[in-house]
């Protein structure tokens, strides 16, 4: 009975929902630092499926935490500034811009789409 019940737990929490999980493929794609589109010379940050990758930053990101309407926060374990903490997204400017606030930082880093083919 014991080694069912051991079996079993794994399927049981597999099959709960997923509620806390990192959800961010509404932002999946690559940004600039500045509004050129990604043209040459520009600092190009990459985000993918619960990662944020970009010059001296690579995140991690986990479970989502509660945030004011039109951002976003989760948690995140960065290499670069090499903590883990609260990762914040301000998608209030969406369609123009997104921002950035690293773990541990107090500055927002502005994040701009780009275009394609570039």
């Amino acid at each position: 009975m014991r080694r069912i019940a051991l079996f079993a737990l794994p399927l049981l929490l597999l099959s709960l929902p997923a509620q806390a999980q990192v959800k961010t493929d509404h932002l999946i794609g690559r940004y600039a630092t500045t509004e050129d589109g990604c043209k040459e010379g520009a600092a190009e940050f990459e985000i993918r499926r619960g990662v944020i990758e970009g010059p001296n930053v690579f995140c991690i990101l986990g479970a989502i935490k509660e945030t004011e309407v039109g951002t976003e926060a989760y948690e995140a374990n960065c290499r670069a500034p090499g903590v883990i903490g609260t990762l914040h997204f301000d998608l209030s400017k969406k369609s123009e811009l997104i921002r950035i606030m690293l773990p541990e930082s107090q500055d927002w880093l502005s994040l701009y789409v780009c275009q394609s083919g570039e």
